[in-house]
């Protein structure tokens, strides 16, 4: 991994690419890594679930120096640990213990795993499963050197950063943490700098967004401060876009990596 204290990057979706482009993408654009995006039910057919597949990811990252950030599940839209069937959620911790190999074997220093909820179970119940589900996948990420981050999203039973601190607290593992969405954290009517000190050290990366506006700088989120919070309690990581991609994705991208580094200081 890179030694640069922060590092930006990109879901492939927000540039338009797909995995076999995405890297040589993010590099022409200045990115430093790409957040690989799982979704919906056919995770097994993503090079993520094949021995050639991974190692074509491998390849396509050393030949361009773009690092694999992470590995975001954006299949717990739909399969979920909030699900009475013991079978389903079963599933769910499959997909979760192949990503955490997947990542240690790709390079990738955490995954993504929304806290959803698709059936609406009542919050307690949710909650039980979630802490339930996630404990008996942290002994695996923590024997795999992959942290497990935990992010606060729409449609949940979770509502707020302290719902987040909760569950990470009710789980009680060093390798599961909060993936920070500043974005989100604003549009479910939280204060992104207020929960970037609650959490603290149990931020795992971060995502960008600006709800509100296309570009960075145009919406309704206190970037500046985010920045300023983030590096008060010593966050050193990747900073993943979750932006639009607008019209024009490759502009929209360098502007908001311009925006953003000039946030940093760099």
């Amino acid at each position: 991994m890179s030694d640069k204290v922060y590092r930006i990057g990109t879901l492939e979706d927000v540039i338009k690419r797909d995995w076999t482009q995405v890297f040589d993408a993010a590099k022409a654009l200045g990115f430093d890594g790409v957040e690989l995006g799982v979704r919906g039910d056919t995770y097994i057919w993503t090079e993520l679930w094949d021995a050639n597949g991974r190692k074509a990811l491998m390849e396509r990252s050393r030949r361009t120096g773009v690092e694999i950030a992470s590995i975001c599940l954006h299949t717990f839209w739909k399969i979920s640990f909030a699900d009475t069937d013991v079978a389903h959620r079963t599933t769910a911790k499959d997909i979760v213990l192949h990503t955490l190999k997947a990542a240690t074997e790709l390079g990738a220093r955490a995954i993504l795993i929304p806290v959803t909820n698709p059936n609406q179970l009542p919050p307690e119940q949710a909650h039980a499963y979630w802490v339930e589900e996630t404990k008996a996948v942290a002994y695996e990420a923590q024997r795999h050197e992959v942290r497990i981050g935990l992010e606060l999203v729409g449609r949940s039973h979770a509502k707020t950063g302290q719902d987040i601190l909760n569950l990470i607290e009710a789980v009680g593992s060093p390798k599961v943490g909060a993936y920070f969405d500043c974005g989100n954290s604003k549009s479910l009517g939280g204060d992104p700098v207020q929960d970037i000190h609650l959490l603290k050290d149990r931020i795992v990366q971060v995502h960008v967004k600006d709800p509100g506006g296309n570009l960075l700088g145009q919406g309704r989120v206190d970037l500046k401060g985010c920045i300023e919070a983030l590096k008060g309690v010593d966050y050193r990581g990747y900073f993943v876009f979750e932006t639009p991609s607008t019209d024009d994705p490759d502009a929209a991208a360098r502007h908001n990596i311009g925006y953003l580094k000039n946030l940093l200081g760099e």
